[in-house]
């Protein structure tokens, strides 16, 4: 059988199955990532094809997280935007200060040189900074400038939760990606162009709304889901694993060893009772839990009891009603209901309140 060729390509070297830390950074605490096949070749195709790469996915299943990772991998500057209803697709490439504007035109003479400062009220959006990083210098916010000046090896654009926002959001960016270069009022010049280096673009739904036929056609997409092959309770153990589980030193990377910060069968029995209660909830067509609220409740363990896996096992079962059954209380459904008994007897049901 002949062997897999090697693409030439910055992930190549990236393995399924191997856990990435990703340091501490401003806005950002320290996590560890666990690559996928899927994920690698996902990432290789979007990157080479130069087309934004769609993550879909229900929450919770590390779809923002790898636009992190791929920069982390990349050594690239990472640039994140998270959507909301009221977003305007123009925030993408600057957004204009127009309170502060009035505020030194009401000013009157006193301000007069201010309002010549173009400065004062654009700021370069995730995109003017991805594709024209030199220009949108000196319009950066006066914390912005002072992390980490140098010009980065190359960017990766992270538009998290593209759903959130209507139709207008994906269509705006037809152009910018067939193009990839755009205008913005404070600049004379085009930002980008053929021979701009394009950044990695990252886009992540979880299907809130769907998006344009002719957006999607722009787009490698990828679907985060768990391995083929694996169940879903062996896939969050394997997921809880690489954040708690003991990580000996790997020579390919800069990440020191790890201890156990959370035994095998804390993790085990966290996924068992999730299974239990997602499958309740999913028969009753309320959103179920996943690998996010299965992370947090391994956290929370951690925080409160480090080291104690008695303790942990204890109140994992007091406390996993609270994490993975957000429905509160369900009429005549008492194993969907916070009041429920925690399956094996982990720990005496929560007393009810009246």
């Amino acid at each position: 059988m002949t062997a897999a060729a090697t693409p030439n390509s910055p992930f190549a070297a990236l393995q399924p199955g191997a856990v990435q830390e990703l340091g501490e950074s401003p806005g950002q605490a320290r996590a560890w990532h666990q690559w996928s096949a899927a994920e690698i070749d996902a990432l290789t195709l979007a990157y080479a094809a130069r087309r934004p790469l769609l993550v879909r996915g229900e929450p919770g299943t590390g779809k923002t997280q790898l636009a992190r990772a791929a920069a982390d991998a990349l050594g690239w500057r990472l640039h994140a935007e998270t959507i909301h209803p009221r977003f305007e697709p123009p925030e993408l490439l600057a957004r204009f200060d127009a309170v502060r504007r009035l505020a030194d035109a009401q000013a009157g003479a006193a301000a007069e040189e201010k309002l010549k400062d173009l400065t004062r009220y654009w700021r370069p959006g995730v995109l003017w900074k991805a594709f024209g990083w030199e220009s949108a210098q000196r319009f950066l916010a006066d914390g912005e400038r002072g992390i980490d000046p140098a010009a980065p090896a190359g960017h990766v654009v992270l538009i998290d939760e593209i759903d959130k926002a209507d139709s207008d959001l994906p269509n705006s960016l037809l152009e910018v990606l067939a193009q990839r270069s755009f205008r913005v009022e404070p600049l004379p010049q085009p930002i980008g162009g053929p021979n701009a280096q394009p950044p990695l673009i990252v886009i992540t739904t979880n299907e809130e709304r769907e998006l344009p036929a002719a957006f999607l056609r722009r787009c490698i997409v990828l679907t985060q889901q768990p391995d083929p092959g694996m169940s879903y309770r062996d896939w969050l153990v394997r997921r809880g694993a690489a954040h708690f589980a003991e990580l000996p030193a790997d020579p390919s990377t800069p990440s020191p060893p790890r201890a156990e910060l959370i035994a095998a069968v804390v993790l085990e029995q966290a996924a068992d009772q999730l299974v239990s209660d997602r499958q309740q909830v999913s028969n009753l067509n309320l959103p179920p839990p996943g690998l996010a609220e299965y992370l947090d409740l391994l956290y929370a363990l951690h925080e409160l009891f480090p080291g104690q896996t008695g303790a942990q096992r204890q109140w994992l079962g007091r406390l996993s009603a609270y994490g993975y059954l957000k429905q509160g209380v369900v009429a005549g459904q008492s194993g969907v209901s916070q009041t429920r008994a925690p399956i094996d007897g982990l720990a005496e049901a929560p007393a009810e309140n009246g």
